[in-house]
């Protein structure tokens, strides 16, 4: 695995982090990959902006009970390390039939959906005392961020902030009439909040406020 300390996050700090912007396993996506089955070899790569930031091979082992992590860290100018941990599988019955699979956590053996990263070593978050990003957001935060939730259902690249994506090729018409529904007034609620919070700030210092300018937000859309 790859990255350095500021793109990535693979290393800690010293006040608590939260689970933004850190690399994770999902035991889900990995069985949806069919990575669980036995035997199976797998690698799975995270990127920002077409860029590769972090890469682990998967190894399932062949009685399929538990999973090898195989990977280097490297980056922020220190000598590259070889990790190969192994985390165990573990399965509850689903009320309907079927099983649920879960991680075994490395550091405290409880049941996992998620391991997530922080000096080079996938966790648990109670294990890496992590907090949830959304606990810290007001709700200007929030906005943005389901803002950016729909943008990137949509397939939304860098561009255009009010932006709403043309149709992705194999999204049901309806589906997309949905999604670029609700982005057009997340928009609307991102950019109200923010105007408020302009105006707020401009009470608090003194300063001149352009109201016309502030409430007014641009929303610029295409669809398909």
């Amino acid at each position: 695995m790859m990255g350095g300390y500021g793109s990535t996050r693979w290393h800690g700090q010293q006040s608590r982090l939260d689970t933004d912007g850190l690399l994770k396993l999902d035991v889900r996506t990995l069985g949806r990959q069919g990575a669980l089955q036995p035997g199976a070899v797998s690698t799975q790569a995270w990127t920002r902006r077409g860029e590769c930031v972090g890469m682990i091979h998967t190894i399932s082992r062949h009685g399929g009970g538990a999973l090898i992590l195989s990977y280097t860290i490297s980056g922020d100018d220190r000598v590259p390390e070889d990790i190969r941990e192994i985390v165990i599988l573990d399965t509850t019955p689903c009320n309907f039939g079927g099983e649920r699979t879960w991680f075994r956590c490395p550091g405290c053996s409880s049941r996992r959906s998620v391991l997530l990263s922080v000096w080079g070593r996938f966790r648990c978050r109670q294990c890496h005392d992590l907090a949830y990003t959304s606990t810290r957001e007001d709700d200007l935060d929030r906005a943005a961020r389901r803002v950016g939730r729909l943008q990137d259902r949509l397939g939304y690249v860098d561009g255009y902030d009010n932006y709403i994506p043309p149709r992705p090729d194999g999204m049901h018409r309806s589906t997309y009439r949905r999604l670029a529904l609700q982005l057009h007034g997340a928009f609307h609620r991102r950019d109200r909040l923010f105007a408020g919070a302009m105006q707020r700030m401009a009470g608090r210092y003194g300063a001149p406020t352009n109201n016309a300018a502030v409430s007014n937000a641009n929303t610029t859309t295409q669809k398909n």
